[in-house]
């Protein structure tokens, strides 16, 4: 094993909950082929359990056994993850570790999940981190059984006969359905003991409800029997506690709130918790290369509930007139706006005020991006409102800002922060600002672009504004 390896698999083979968001893409095969191991060792030896259980149980001395060894439904472990390529490698992994030599459909799991080589293009002049995040088959909606035997593979299997199932949000989602719904199945994961999550962060970038949703239908008591051997069943399955000894792997490259909460709600393991972070030195500001005043003002407010309305009405009487002052002397500025919420609150305030500005999100036809990237370029339009899920699926590089307003800091705050800032024209001759909103629940994003020795100070400091210019 790498060190790595060595120092999280006692952790996971102890059957604790993991949350590392230390997760990169230099790292991202360690973990899988680690986590890969643990899927399959707890394959087998459930299914060597209930094998040697089952010869027992046909033995003479039978009638005195109480031998419970099972869940509702086959399936042990569920891995989620983000895109088909990905899940092509883990299913690489799976095969190489099995050791059968047999697997069925597996030439139609490789047209699926893989690209033809002509295909598999991504733009050289994209960021490396854009380009080994979509490179390969980036399809968000699959979901797919893997079944082991002795020495057979089948991929594809029906969920309720496979013991791994592989799957995306969306496409487990679809699946589970919704409540009033009359086609819809989620028995399968009563019984599921690994939850695996691979590059969670890439889920708040696709719908972070869908992960919420696979989360509340785990371990429910079954509608339908399903074949099931009531008499072979765990206790704490029947006394509908199998939640308590689920363990979860979450896998990413940062720590949301989104996270905690998870882990917080849906995470009670009594083998216990291993929360990994990192400890940033200096924050990502040291990645901006252009010298600008970076001003960032702390917004007051008393609780999360609280803090949309305390950003929105900071940013409409503090930052937006100050804004307009700059505009009158030259246009060209940008309002980075991670929430949609947020965007389409702002973006109604913006039309309703008369305010002349262009709207690229994640929702903007792909006709009308270029012209508004023409627009705001020329100064015909004065404003322009650009979401984090647009620059994380696009990564355009927008020219001709001259004010930068972060309305909240990107969870992306690592990459995308200094990303943005540096698409400032740095033309001496021009005024060129760059201002940043943020409350004191918003430590962790801070955290990532200013280190971890300053963020104390930010959130718990008098003073409620702060300046940073990095000399080049």
């Amino acid at each position: 094993m790498t060190p790595l390896q060595a120092s999280l698999f006692p952790h996971v083979n102890e059957y604790q909950d993991v949350m590392f968001a230390k997760q990169t893409h230099a790292n991202s095969a360690q973990l899988r082929q680690m986590y890969a191991l643990h899927a399959m060792n707890h394959v087998f030896k459930t299914r060597d359990r209930v094998l040697k259980n089952t010869t027992k149980l046909k033995s003479e001395a039978a009638d005195d056994l109480d031998l419970r060894d099972q869940g509702f439904t086959r399936p042990k472990v569920l891995i989620i993850v983000p895109f088909k390529h990905t899940a092509l490698e883990i299913v690489k992994m799976l095969i190489a570790l099995s050791g059968t030599k047999q697997q069925d459909n597996k030439k139609r799991f490789f047209e699926e999940f893989g690209l033809p080589p002509e295909d598999d293009t991504v733009d050289p002049k994209k960021s490396e981190d854009f380009k080994k995040t979509f490179a390969g088959n980036i399809d968000d909606c699959f979901r797919m059984g893997i079944k082991f035997s002795r020495k057979q593979l089948k991929l594809f299997a029906d969920f309720y006969s496979s013991d791994i199932i592989i799957a995306s949000p969306l496409g487990l989602r679809m699946v589970i359905g919704a409540e009033g719904e009359k086609k819809r199945d989620f028995d399968y994961l009563s019984a599921i003991e690994v939850v695996i999550m691979d590059s969670a962060d890439v889920f708040l970038m696709q719908n972070w409800d869908h992960v919420q949703h696979i989360f509340e239908h785990l371990n429910l008591i079954p509608k339908d029997p399903h074949g099931c051997d009531f008499s072979r069943v765990r206790a704490y399955y029947l006394d509908g506690r199998a939640k308590y000894v689920r363990q979860t792997l979450i896998f990413s490259r940062l720590l949301t709130p989104e996270m905690n909460a998870l882990l917080t709600t849906h995470c009670k393991n009594v083998a216990g918790k291993l929360k990994i972070k990192p400890r940033y030195t200096q924050g990502s500001i040291a990645d901006v290369v252009i010298t600008v005043p970076q001003i960032f003002h702390r917004v007051p407010c008393a609780s999360p509930i609280d803090a949309d309305d305390a950003r929105f009405t900071y940013f409409v009487e503090k930052i937006l007139p100050t804004l307009r002052q700059s505009v009158v002397q030259q246009k060209h500025s940008m309002i980075f706006v991670p929430s949609y919420f947020d965007f389409v609150r702002v973006k109604k305030y913006l039309e309703e005020h008369n305010y002349n500005s262009v709207q690229l999100c994640e929702y903007t036809p792909r006709r009308e991006i270029s012209g508004a990237r023409g627009e705001f370029f020329r100064g015909e339009a004065s404003y322009m409102l650009y979401t984090e899920r647009f620059h994380f699926f696009r990564r355009y590089r927008i020219k001709g800002i001259r004010h930068l307003v972060f309305y909240a800091l990107p969870d992306y705050s690592d990459t995308f922060y200094p990303e943005m800032v540096n698409m400032l024209e740095s033309d001496a001759s021009k005024d060129v600002t760059c201002t940043v909103l943020y409350t004191k629940y918003d430590r962790l994003k801070l955290e990532r672009v200013v280190g971890s020795r300053r963020v104390g100070h930010m959130i718990e400091g008098a003073k409620d504004a702060f300046m940073f210019v990095e000399e080049k």
